[in-house]
């Protein structure tokens, strides 16, 4: 009786452990793929048609894609993902597909505006303006967008209006820089954390539809998400620092941009912080 209460204790324990297929789908593919339309990438409805019942030709291809269509920019390999998220990913996108008649093609870029189909908000890996290839933008809703840079892991700017025109960069096989669809408010130079800081990305999860990114600043482990303000133009910037000395932040004064912090001193564009403080702590800034 012990012996089939320890196998079925680590029974219960691996299929707990089994990967979430939606959420690493979120996180790695969501980007580029839609469900009923090729946007980036071809529709999940066009990959069921290419995969149904072949998993290992999906895994494969994820881990070592190639050339298929010359108009269309190359999808990078998905081999960091694993061959197990990997089958995750594949029994999640033949079952959200079953069933499903893809959309007849759009012409110009679906995420510019945020038509009913395409609700807010929105993550995209795409190389964007004044930032590094490692860019993320996201619109935090209809008004606020920012431009996250996963390579110097920091936020470089912050917009209102609309979100991006991608066409460009895609039309352009990823030689071309997507568009800001507003009027930038907001503008970092360098890394709260100094612009010599050693940084280190981490990756990112999705929570609620926004990016939750991971990094090292020297030898602090942090973790920076972002969500809108409630009817307005601004976004709230939420910090955990792991560290055990006190915490001193460049932050400096904008034109135009207001910041209320919930915790901590900020004056003078440094915003100094308790060890017990920066382990959660929020900005809210106010845009005009």
């Amino acid at each position: 009786m012990k012996q089939i209460s320890l196998t079925f204790a680590a029974a219960f324990s691996v299929a707990a452990a089994a990967p979430d297929g939606k959420q690493l789908f979120t996180t790695n593919c969501s980007a580029c793929h839609m469900l009923d339309q090729m946007v980036v990438g071809p529709s999940l409805v066009e990959m069921r048609s290419l995969y149904n019942g072949k998993p290992d030709d999906f895994v494969n291809w994820s881990i070592a894609p190639q050339k298929k269509r010359p108009s269309v920019i190359d999808m990078p390999s998905m081999v960091h993902v694993g061959e197990e998220g990997l089958r995750a990913i594949y029994a999640h996108v033949m079952q959200v597909s079953k069933g499903v008649t893809a959309k007849k093609q759009e012409k110009g870029d679906p995420y510019a505006a945020a038509p009913t189909h395409l609700a807010r908000p929105q993550v995209m890996r795409i190389f964007m303006p004044d930032a590094g290839p490692a860019s993320i933008a996201v619109a935090l809703d209809d008004i606020n967008s920012l431009c996250w840079d996963a390579g110097a892991c920091r936020l470089r700017y912050a917009w209102t209006g609309g979100f991006i025109d991608g066409f460009p960069y895609w039309q352009g096989n990823g030689s071309s820089l997507a568009k800001v669809l507003g009027t930038v408010k907001y503008t970092e130079q360098a890394s709260p954390f100094g612009k010599d800081a050693a940084v280190k990305f981490l990756g990112y999860k999705v929570k609620g539809g926004l990016p939750v990114f991971r990094y090292k600043a020297g030898e602090k482990m942090v973790t920076e998400s972002y969500s809108p303000v409630s009817g307005g133009m601004g976004f709230v910037r939420s910090f955990s620092v792991v560290t055990t000395a006190p915490l001193v932040l460049d932050f400096p004064d904008q034109s135009g941009v207001s910041v209320t912090a919930d915790k901590g001193k900020l004056a003078g564009g440094k915003f100094t912080l308790t060890p017990a403080e920066a382990a959660a702590f929020t900005l809210t800034y106010s845009l005009k």
